[in-house]
């Protein structure tokens, strides 16, 4: 007799990766609006269109989308890792200055939206483990009546 196991839904890695790359998108798309935002943002919306109207991708996708709104701030951070103030570099025949901001407000965000991403990734794994592919010798058969 076979046993009856059931199929909890989960998070699949690959809808995960989608929709953060959704994410992604959705971020660098705010943070350049005065430039390419929109057509990243456009970019976003065909990936959504996309992932929707695949079955397999339409699973609960808040975990990767939050992760990947994590990459603008952290970028940001990463360009301005020398601010705040007047940051000036130097070459063999040239020097140039610019002007950074503190990197630090950036790195919260970033952060947060990370440790929150991955927070919620991990307790949706945690309540939805997946189908047990290992049963006990005894539970795959029933005990014979006496």
């Amino acid at each position: 007799m076979v046993p009856m196991t059931s199929r909890r839904p989960t998070v699949p890695w690959a809808s995960t990766l989608v929709w953060g790359i959704v994410g992604v998108l959705v971020a660098f798309g705010i943070a350049g609006l005065a430039s390419i935002g929109l057509f990243l943002l456009a970019g976003a919306a065909v990936v959504v269109a996309l992932a929707l109207a695949t079955p397999a991708l339409r699973s609960p996708a808040v975990p990767g989308f939050v992760v990947g709104l994590s990459t603008a701030p952290l970028y940001i951070a990463w360009l301005n890792r020398g601010g705040p103030g007047l940051v000036c570099t130097t070459s063999a025949d040239s020097v140039s200055c610019a002007d950074r901001w503190s990197p630090w407000p950036f790195v919260a965000v970033g952060v947060l939206f990370a440790v929150a991403g991955l927070s919620l990734l991990a307790l949706t794994r945690r309540r939805h483990p997946g189908p047990s592919s290992a049963l006990p010798a005894d539970a795959s058969e029933p005990a014979p009546r006496t």
